[in-house]
């Protein structure tokens, strides 16, 4: 799911480019600050993110075999792990939709949109909220680990954008002094 979550950014990137940017415009497409320069190279070969996943695929399979707390925890990590990249990859296929749509109905938008880093970011947050209140009341009727731990996922996800936003906001006050 990382790969696909990297692959599919790349390949959004790309599709934004050919119609939709020539009408929103903004800073960066990847909102993660770490990644935003590859993907703004559109790098399909990352041996950094490789690595990443390389990493966490070690630490799937130790932590599976050795697993000794009780199916509870191992079942929200799962619903945590699965919920969140859901989630992202999610986003990403719903770009790849508009980006493909605009590109076969270049009619249904015209004028031009410039957009801060700030309002996409934010944008992407209000997203997470989309997800977060039905996982919320489905955790409050029907309180499963996997559910639960889907619920966390979106927190986390809010909290990390919040977190790229400060440090935005950060950057923009360095580079604009008052």
């Amino acid at each position: 799911m990382m790969l696909l979550d990297y692959y599919l950014t790349v390949w959004g990137a790309i599709l934004s480019e050919r119609k939709y940017r020539h009408h929103f415009k903004m800073e960066h497409y990847e909102l993660n600050p770490v990644w935003q320069n590859s993907i703004a190279r559109k790098q399909w070969f990352n041996p950094r993110y490789l690595g990443i996943v390389s990493a966490v695929t070690v630490l799937c399979l130790w932590w599976s075999s050795s697993w000794t707390f009780p199916d509870n925890t191992m079942e929200g990590m799962l619903g945590f792990i699965t919920i969140y990249l859901g989630s992202i990859i999610g986003q990403h296929v719903s770009n790849i939709f508009t980006f493909n749509y605009i590109l076969r109905h270049p009619e249904s938008v015209s004028g031009e949109v410039t957009m801060s880093h700030l309002l996409i970011l934010a944008i992407s947050r209000f997203r997470a909220v989309a997800l977060l209140f039905p996982l919320a009341l489905i955790s409050i009727f029907s309180p499963t680990p996997f559910v639960i731990g889907g619920l966390f996922s979106q927190i986390i996800l809010f909290i990390t954008h919040l977190l790229w936003t400060a440090k935005a906001k950060a950057k923009l006050r360095k580079e604009t002094p008052a």
